[in-house]
């Protein structure tokens, strides 16, 4: 049985990593997005602002007044045909679930997993519903795979390769196990 357990806190170390990154991810996308939608905003400010001044003061020739008005349909048109209004909610709302489930997951590791009292049909109880919870999230988190394309595009896949990797330093550090400088196989 402890082979079962040791393939448990593995498989849920892996998971746990996998879902703290996903939660980052998507709380920088949300990020991003309410970024974007504010310098969009400001943009189109500017640009209401620049027709108002041209009409009263005349700032600008008459002739280039089309040039701030486009620009405004175009950025309201874009943010329309995209819910670029909704998309920060959604990544945030999704963040915060991802960040619900990677607490369970550091408590499963830390107190149910580290018991030796607790059952091992309880430990795979909780770690399959862990589990579908995980997989229940995926299916219905919000799409940032183009994002992520660029990030990767502009990182290297290597890079990323090395990001999402597990380590066995966090994987103890999320087991609640002391980091050390020796290996994990030396009993001193």
């Amino acid at each position: 049985m402890p082979d079962i357990r040791g393939r448990i806190r593995h498989r849920s170390e892996n998971k746990a990593e996998s879902v703290c990154y996903t939660y980052k991810q998507h709380f920088a996308a949300a990020t991003f997005y309410r970024n974007l939608s504010l310098f969009l905003d400001t943009a189109m400010f500017g640009c209401a602002a620049l027709i108002l001044a041209t009409n009263f003061w005349s700032v600008m020739p008459n002739r280039f007044i089309a040039i701030p008005a486009l620009a405004i349909a175009a950025v309201t048109g874009c943010r329309r045909a995209t819910n670029l209004d909704d998309v920060p909610g959604e990544f945030r709302r999704s963040a915060n679930e991802y960040h619900s489930l990677f607490d369970e997951y550091r408590d499963f590791l830390t107190v149910t997993l580290a018991s030796d009292d607790a059952d091992i049909q309880k430990i795979q109880s909780e770690f399959e519903r862990l589990s579908g919870q995980r997989r229940r999230l995926n299916q219905k988190s919000p799409d940032a795979s183009s994002i992520w394309y660029q990030y990767i595009k502009w990182k290297g896949e290597d890079k990323i390769r090395e990001e999402i990797t597990t380590t066995s330093a966090t994987r103890e550090a999320l087991s609640g196990k002391e980091v050390t400088d020796s290996s994990p196989l030396d009993d001193d």
